[in-house]
C-alpha cells in the first residue's frame, strides 16, 4: 500500500481504471433501463403483425407434409394411398396427412353459385368415413346441417372401387327445420327413422328390407 501512495504513475493508472469502471457501471445502468422499457411498451402494444400467404405447408424434419392450410387457387388434391383424385369443388381450408402422405381429412370451406357449403370430414384409408357438413342455399332460405358415418370398405380398395360398396349408415341433420336421424343396414337400406318436423309434429318409423314401414308411432289410422 505504502508503494502505491508514493508511485505517482501507479497512482494515474489506478485513478483511471477507476473511472472506467464507473463508467462501464453508469452505460449498463442505462443500457437494462432502455431494454426494460422496451419490453414494457412491448408486453402493451397490441399485436399489429400481419402475414398474407396463398398457402401453409406443416411438414415433419424429413420433409413429409403432415398439415396443410390453403386458399381455393392452391388447395391441393385428395391422395389416397399415393395417388391423386379430381375434386368435386375447389374449396379453401385445411387437410390432414398421415405419415405415408395420404390424405386423414379436412375442413373444406366453398362458395358456389348454389350456395355455401362448409365440411369438416375423417377419412377410412380408402374413403371417407365421417363428415359434418353445413349448406346455406344462395338465397339464405334453405339450409342443412348434418352428420353422416359410412360403413368401413374393405381393405384393398382404392377410392373409385370404395365409393361403389361403401353405404351410409347413420345420418342425422336438419334441413329446412326438419330434424331426422336415419339408421340404415349394411346395405344402405333406412331401417329405423325418427324425426321431428318444422311443426313439432314426433313421428318414429321402422322399415323392412323392402322399404316398407312395418312399425310406426304415432299410429296412423287406417283410411
Amino acid at each position: 500500500m505504502d508503494a502505491i501512495a508514493t508511485d505517482p504513475e501507479l497512482r494515474q493508472r489506478l485513478a483511471r481504471l477507476d473511472r472506467r469502471v464507473r463508467w462501464l457501471g453508469a452505460a449498463c445502468a442505462l443500457l437494462g433501463g432502455g431494454l426494460l422499457t422496451v419490453l414494457l411498451m412491448g408486453a402493451r402494444a397490441p399485436a399489429m403483425a400481419t402475414l398474407d400467404v396463398e398457402r401453409i405447408n406443416i411438414v415433419e424434419p424429413d420433409g413429409s407434409v403432415r398439415l396443410v392450410i390453403s386458399n381455393a387457387s392452391r388447395f391441393p388434391l385428395p391422395r389416397l394411398d399415393g395417388k391423386d383424385y379430381p375434386r368435386a369443388v375447389q374449396p379453401a381450408g385445411l387437410v390432414f396427412y398421415d405419415a405415408k402422405g395420404d390424405e386423414m381429412g379436412g375442413l373444406a370451406l366453398t362458395d358456389t353459385p348454389a350456395g355455401r357449403i362448409a365440411a369438416l370430414a375423417f377419412d377410412y384409408p380408402n374413403y371417407d368415413a365421417l363428415g359434418l357438413v353445413t349448406r346455406v342455399g344462395a338465397d339464405n332460405r334453405s339450409a342443412m346441417t348434418g352428420l353422416q358415418i359410412n360403413s368401413h370398405p374393405p381393405a384393398g380398395l382404392d377410392v373409385l372401387q370404395a365409393s361403389r360398396v361403401v353405404q351410409r349408415r347413420i345420418a342425422i341433420h336438419n334441413e329446412d327445420e326438419n330434424a331426422e336421424i336415419l339408421l340404415a343396414d349394411p346395405q344402405g337400406r333406412e331401417r329405423i327413422r325418427l324425426r321431428v318436423d318444422s311443426r313439432g309434429e314426433p313421428r318414429l318409423e321402422m322399415l323392412d328390407a323392402a322399404g316398407r314401414v312395418v312399425f310406426a308411432a304415432p299410429h296412423e289410422a287406417a283410411p
